[in-house]
């Protein structure tokens, strides 16, 4: 290993290049010193028998000043010790002074204490920032929902982490944080940066809380880390499509079932999903996840039924969640039903998957837009396809804008109060339950309660939609459809040149010795035998005669 790999490194994270999940160079002079380079960092780390220990950054240390703390830790292992705290000292000296002798010193007065297993680390102390982790998301993960817990943690979980994995959680400075926010925004987006920001702030909080000793984070009186932040603010959304712009969309997806020569054709799955979330203004996840066996029939109201889902399936604040039912009337089960028709096996799902038996993912729907609208699956500009949505004059919009359209149509309409209960929020105490409105809401769509009230708005909203579907794929029949985009031209085979005759034909082989019964073993003239005494028995003959006869 040489200056010349730590530079080969550093231009691979500057250009973006580090091929999956990050390389490593091995030194020929000191058996287990490596040069871990990964998207984000690039670390000289010490492997043995024993243990794996995070010397420090190529940016801090130079590879002779590597080569002198992996052969300081080879001896306190092998002393029994835990090198890490000196070898974090070490870095974190040569940081802030570039003095070898100076940090040296330093590294030296820190008390190296016995090896301990992960287990006593985390129970006695002092944490590293991955025995934070894996403590805080033990007793976080259970108070979310099943269906955010990974995503949660897969933001305290990011690679940008990797530089302070190995780090006691009392020698962090804010300078490492800054350094892991910046390696998010430069892989991934700001909005993840703030996020890691975020989590990552809740979790010291949590053990200067309430793991002071244990953590490491005793001796600070205030918590610091607080100042650890992003630049950044979400964009508030007030995007509210034409209700014929999303019918205009519902006729393009019926219409334009494969967008491509090799892809394959949107589901009846997707299109019910696409359809139930226009229809009913629920979360893409709420539909994804709906079965046949939630669907009742109401009472005293032919051709209705009723969706069903449980507190813990729909989306909860502060107060908590609450179940939810919302009535569908014979308009929107009669599309359903279109779509479930061209299933090959009937499913329990109202959004079946194409693929298995389980139900449609809840991505599904914005990744059908966005092949509407010209993109790949990332949500990128995808070469050769045409933008469907802009040539037939819709705005691109996402799921949650189609309850934005739902909640302006029906409060026109002096029903606002059944828009906030379709839409499954807490109601405002006014006088006319008809108008009621979520306060929270107010600015972006209207929630309410009682099933009769949603039924009414179901009643008026659905049937609008369906008329102006009609309308427009009545419109979309009279345009030719686009030509298909062509094939990939595959390069033509290469014709073999047929195989010339070989002069050395093999010899035929030798016919087989018969075999000699007085050659063969004891053992296997006795087993013979055995076969012979067997008794078997005689089958009957169908036709009744004997056949021995």
């Amino acid at each position: 290993m040489a200056v010349e790999h730590v530079e080969r490194g550093e231009d691979l994270i500057e250009q973006g290049r580090v091929p999956g999940r990050g390389i490593e160079f091995a030194d020929t002079r000191t058996a287990g010193l490596i040069l871990r380079v990964t998207p984000t960092a690039s670390t000289f780390m010490l492997k043995t028998e024993a243990a794996t220990i995070r010397l420090g950054e190529a940016n801090r240390l130079t590879v002779e000043q590597a080569r002198d703390q992996a052969a300081l830790a080879k001896i306190s292992l092998k002393r029994g010790r835990d090198p890490r705290r000196q070898v974090a000292a070490f870095e974190a000296s040569m940081g802030q002074t570039a003095d070898v002798a100076a940090s040296a010193e330093v590294a030296a007065a820190v008390d190296d204490t016995p090896a301990q297993t992960e287990a006593d680390r985390r129970l006695y102390g002092p944490w590293l920032w991955r025995d934070l982790v894996e403590e805080f998301l033990a007793v976080k993960l259970p108070k979310l929902k099943a269906n955010y817990r990974t995503q949660y943690e897969s933001y305290l979980r990011h690679q940008a982490f990797d530089r302070i994995r190995d780090r006691l959680v009392s020698d962090i400075r804010i300078k490492d944080l800054e350094g892991v926010r910046n390696a998010v925004v430069k892989s991934n987006t700001a909005s993840a940066a703030h996020r890691v920001v975020q989590q990552g702030k809740e979790a010291m909080s949590w053990a200067w809380r309430y793991n002071a000793g244990i953590s490491g984070l005793d001796a600070f009186e205030y918590e610091w880390w607080l100042r650890w932040s992003i630049e950044y603010s979400s964009n508030t959304r007030e995007h509210v499509p034409l209700i014929e712009e999303l019918a205009r969309t519902l006729a393009l997806a019926e219409r334009h079932r494969s967008l491509g020569q090799t892809e394959h054709a949107t589901g009846p799955g997707t299109l019910a999903m696409l359809w139930l979330t226009v229809l009913t203004g629920q979360r893409t996840y709420q539909t994804s996840i709906l079965r046949h066996d939630r669907l009742y029939a109401m009472d005293g109201m032919p051709g209705w039924l009723s969706a069903n889902w449980s507190g813990h399936e729909m989306k909860g604040g502060k107060s908590g969640s609450r179940p939810h039912a919302l009535p569908l009337p014979p308009q929107a089960l009669a599309v359903l039903k279109r779509l479930w028709a061209e299933l090959d096996e009937p499913s329990p799902w109202a959004c079946p998957s194409i693929r298995g038996t389980g139900h449609a993912h809840q991505s599904a729907v914005n990744k059908l837009l966005w092949r509407l609208e010209g993109l790949d699956q990332y949500g990128d500009p995808k070469p050769g396809r045409t933008n469907l949505l802009a040539l037939h004059g819709i705005e691109p919009w996402t799921p949650h804008d189609a309850r934005r359209t739902l909640g302006s149509f029906l409060g026109d309409r002096r029903l606002g109060g059944a828009a906030s209960a379709i839409l499954s929020h807490k109601e405002a105490k006014t006088d006319n339950e008809k108008e009621r409105v979520a306060p929270v809401t107010r600015l972006h769509y209207d929630r309410g309660q009682r099933m009769a009230l949603k039924a009414e708005g179901m009643e008026m909203w659905v049937a609008a939609v369906v008329e102006a579907y009609e309308r427009e794929r009545a419109a979309l029949a009279l345009t030719p459809l686009p030509e298909p985009p062509p094939r990939t031209k595959r390069k033509p085979a290469e014709k073999r040149p047929p195989k010339e005759p070989r002069d050395n034909l093999p010899e035929p082989v030798a016919a087989a010795c018969p075999s000699n019964p007085e050659l063969r073993s004891k053992q296997s003239q006795t087993a013979g035998r055995r076969r012979d005494a067997v008794k078997r028995p005689i089958r009957p003959n169908p036709n009744g005669t004997n056949p021995g006869a």
